[in-house]
């Protein structure tokens, strides 16, 4: 029997296509330089959610003030210590801090993808933050460069072994009735290898034109310039489409910036104790990292209150539009706000 692949693992201007249509970060529009990017995640977000997007999504004073009524601290603090130490607790060895540095950030670069969880889970057994995780670990033992140079070098099939995502799915005959040469069609779960093998070649190829040899020596250089989040957050979203996560509703631009201040955290987190370049005093500016999963959080306690369409389309597993997305979201990083200052006394919108 003779396998016959229906598509190819390389075409390298195929690839960029993907990564492009994937990547919606390329043509946003950032707030002007200088801005504090963190308030403007604030501004944009209360905006939209007051305006547009409360036909969506609304905030629930009530059940803001009902949950932090009920909190339980002592349960929180155990969580907050047990969440904040994963950066600590890699089952891996590094050969300086910079490697341990570059392996972090690329973890959450690569933050996407639960649109595939279902067929991850068929296929792998993996969600989709797992399946991050699983390759990256997978690159960092098997010693493949992830500097600039050597995520440019990867290919597809480099991270279908990596991050065991298969290519290829069901097989059928390439002539009705005869099994001697058979086509293998392409995985559900190509487009995601596609989407990682671009967003890391683009992050490979902006490092090296910007002169950095690897994503840590970007963040090392921006922090040792300022040690900041919020300048961290700015500097990153300038400098990689993968990380500029704004949508454009309407009129309105929101800023989320998600994957941006997840690894400003993260790098805090990790070395700020033992480093003063990440030691940023301006952590507690961050806001609320609202991916997939907060905002079903949020409806779940009644912190927010979506529509009846999309109140539909999740109880029956419809995708929801980029406004429905964009506002379950925007909604979620404003009810943290809320619940922050009312728990501090300083809300008077929950009242």
């Amino acid at each position: 029997m003779v396998l016959v692949s229906e598509i190819s693992l390389g075409g390298e201007s195929a690839l960029l296509r993907s990564w492009e249509k994937a990547c919606s970060g390329k043509d946003v529009v950032l707030p002007p330089a200088g801005t504090n990017y963190l308030d403007s995640v604030r501004a944009s977000t209360a905006a939209f959610i007051e305006s547009a997007g409360h036909e969506l999504v609304s905030i629930n004073n009530e059940g803001i003030r009902n949950y932090v009524n009920r909190f339980d601290y002592d349960k929180f603090v155990k969580y907050v210590k047990q969440v904040n130490g994963w950066t600590h607790k890699l089952p891996l060895v590094f050969d300086n801090m910079a490697q341990e540095l570059n392996l972090i950030a690329l973890l959450d670069l690569l933050q996407f993808g639960s649109g595939y969880r279902k067929e991850l889970h068929t296929a792998t057994g993996r969600g989709a933050s797992d399946t991050i995780r699983f390759g990256c670990i997978s690159m960092h033992i098997s010693q493949t460069l992830i500097d600039a140079k050597g995520l440019q070098a990867l290919t597809l099939g480099d991270i279908s072994q990596h991050f065991d995502i298969p290519l290829f799915g069901d097989e059928r005959p390439m002539a009705q009735g005869s099994s001697a040469v058979m086509v293998s069609q392409a995985s559900e779960l190509r487009p995601l290898a596609e989407c990682i093998l671009g967003c890391l070649q683009d992050t490979g190829k902006r490092l090296e034109l910007g002169g950095y040899s690897s994503l840590a020596d970007f963040i090392i250089k921006m922090c040792t310039e300022k040690p900041s989040a919020a300048h961290l957050v700015e500097m990153l979203a300038n400098a990689f489409p993968s990380l500029r996560d704004v949508a454009q509703i309407e009129d309105h631009q929101v800023y989320l910036f998600k994957k941006a201040q997840l690894m400003a955290y993260d790098v805090c987190q990790r070395f700020g104790k033992t480093d003063k370049m990440f030691a940023f005093n301006d952590i507690e500016q961050l806001t609320l990292f609202a991916d997939n999963v907060v905002p079903a959080m949020m409806q779940h306690h009644g912190l927010i209150l979506p529509n009846k369409n999309i109140i539909a389309k999740i109880e029956n597993s419809q995708p929801l539009s980029l406004p429905e997305t964009t506002a379950m979201r925007a909604a979620s990083i404003v009810a943290a706000q809320m619940v922050v200052d009312y728990a501090n006394g300083h809300s008077s919108a929950a009242t």
